[in-house]
């Protein structure tokens, strides 16, 4: 049984608040494999696998296609000794931040708690299936072998946090992804184009779903200096810190279990995460309204997609096609194609006006993916609708299959690499 299956950055439900974006939705697994630590000193290995073992254990067993997963190192502030690895760290270009499932940890770790504007910090993460509700703490980060110190934390779904506002529970949806099983992973390592999940915006203002300082009192929207949001984990590292480069063979059309990848920090940076030939997109930086930060332009069938993202969280092709059957809602692929088609061609262009060639793509009908004899992981020709507006179609959506047989660079706000200058994607 498949739970997964949303354009999960294109249909973020907020558009200001830039945590709530990418990555999230449930699923489960029917693999066992998990990452490990790379073999150079800037990259950790990355695998598609079916999502945390533990979930294979539901009745019926569910598994969660097309999702990029890592393992991460978790310490108590300060110790060497008091550390936690978790595995199944969902790792997602369309989000801004760490944040683990409450849920896995085993009492090892004591995250440090933080506060803001006389209460404890906590967050609302909002997706385009759900809600996730937890605490801001620190905690020594290893990914890899590099160590950050006192890195933010979401912790989803922690006791401590109490009751989800409404107005984070109630917007959109309702569904609590402050589980494994709703979450599809074990928590989200966000590595997108900006340094911080909301950045100046919040702190100077308070938005809602957002950041809340948590008194006995009650929760309340509340403004956090920068130092206090989540950060991309890659931007604070003190050296290969300008981008990231995902790196991921190519996969039979039919799907397979496994797909073993690298990712590298930084971009240009060191001999194995050099640009080479890759042409660089520049995305929007938010200050335009009508272009979502991190959102670049499609065209594709004779439409010009504003709002299109390059996307490591979204587990598919989201996009908007008449030629192409949407599964029922009621069968086993909700959210996918349920039909054919092949050679497919789209061209991506940055707000700078660079084009790249055309990218060819093929879709499978996701039920004949899907009921496969045995437990298949990732599949490159999975697609879905993307989101709209009445009748217009708001943008497309390069999920995971994108990434599959080419380098994809994220280079990060105000960095430069590849003769571009951030936020850019390079591929």
């Amino acid at each position: 049984m498949v739970r997964y299956g949303i354009p999960f950055l294109a249909a973020c439900l907020s558009a200001v608040f830039l945590a709530g974006c990418g990555g999230g939705g449930g699923g489960a697994s029917l693999g066992t494999g998990s990452s490990s630590g790379g073999t150079t000193s800037n990259s950790v290995a990355v695998i598609v696998d079916g999502g945390p073992p533990v979930l294979a254990t539901l009745n019926p067993p569910e598994f969660v296609p097309n999702a990029l997963y890592t393992s991460v190192t978790i310490c108590t502030p300060g110790s060497t000794t008091a550390c936690q690895t978790i595995d199944h760290v969902q790792v997602d270009t369309g989000s801004y931040g760490f944040s683990v499932l409450a849920s896995v940890l085993n009492g090892t770790v004591t995250p440090t708690p933080t506060s803001v504007s006389g209460g404890p910090l906590r967050e609302c993460q909002q997706y385009a299936d759900g809600y996730a509700w937890g605490s801001i703490v620190t905690v020594d980060v290893t990914i890899g072998q590099r160590k950050l110190s006192a890195l933010p934390m979401s912790l989803v779904g922690d006791p401590a946090a109490g009751q989800a506002p409404s107005d984070c529970s109630t917007t959109g949806t309702d569904i609590n992804l402050n589980s494994v099983q709703n979450f599809g992973s074990n928590g989200i390592i966000g590595i997108g184009y900006f340094l911080q999940d909301c950045g100046e915006a919040c702190a100077t203002a308070a938005y809602s779903p957002g950041y809340y300082a948590c008194p006995v009192s009650g929760c309340v929207p509340t403004i956090v200096p920068l130092a206090q949001q989540l950060q991309n984990p890659i931007g604070r590292l003190a050296t290969d810190n300008n981008g990231a480069l995902v790196s991921l063979p190519g996969a039979s059309a039919n799907g397979q279990a496994t797909l073993s990848g690298t990712l590298y920090f930084g971009i240009g940076t060191q001999s194995n995460n050099s640009a080479g030939s890759a042409s660089f997109l520049t995305v929007a930086d938010g200050s335009v309204a009508s272009e979502p930060a991190g959102s670049l332009i499609t065209q594709f069938n004779g439409s010009t997609l504003t709002g299109s993202v390059v996307d490591s969280g979204s587990n598919g092709y989201f996009f908007n096609d008449s030629s192409l059957t949407p599964c029922a809602s009621t069968s086993n692929e909700p959210n996918f194609y349920c039909s054919s088609a092949s050679g497919l061609q789209a061209t991506l262009q940055g707000v700078n006006g660079t084009q790249s060639p055309a990218v060819v793509f093929s879709v499978v009908d996701a039920a004949t993916l899907f009921n496969t004899p045995k437990p298949l992981a990732a599949f490159p020709t999975l697609a879905g609708p993307g989101a709209s507006f009445g009748t217009t179609p708001l943008g497309f959506d390069w999920g995971l299959p994108f990434f599959f047989g080419r380098n994809v660079y994220i280079l990060f706000e105000g960095a430069t690499a590849g003769g571009a200058t951030g936020p850019a994607v390079g591929f």
